[in-house]
């Protein structure tokens, strides 16, 4: 299973449905991208190799386009106008399916796959 790691309280924000854009600087190699498993954790993960043991996949989401980021897009994206900048991407995410017991997951940077282990506790939590 794919995964992408987002920093609190950016995971939690989405599970939730308060937030529907993820904002990037790169653009994904394909889309959509469905089923992609949504790990939060708490330090920004800055160079290639960066992990965080203590991440949790907070949900399952698909991303289904990716499309400039524009002011008018701050309220999807979690933050306030003053904090646009020009340059980035938003990440159209749609059907969110929110776990309602975390499981723990290494958050690593890009796209990653998840362990065999850390799959089979996302889906085992996705059928209660």
């Amino acid at each position: 299973m794919k995964a992408l790691s987002v920093v609190k309280p950016w995971g939690t924000m989405i599970a939730d449905e308060i937030k529907s854009l993820e904002i990037r600087g790169w653009a994904p190699e394909q889309m959509p991208m469905l089923s992609v498993a949504l790990v939060q954790n708490s330090k920004r993960l800055t160079k290639n190799g960066d992990e965080d043991f203590d991440g949790e996949v907070v949900a399952v989401i698909d991303i289904v386009s990716c499309v400039p980021w524009v002011k008018e897009d701050c309220k999807f994206s979690g933050c306030d106008e003053s904090e646009f900048e020009e340059g980035w991407l938003a990440w159209r995410l749609s059907n969110i399916r929110k776990l309602n017991n975390p499981v723990p997951a290494t958050a690593k940077r890009k796209f990653y796959n998840l362990t065999g282990e850390e799959a089979l506790a996302v889906i085992l939590e996705l059928e209660t």
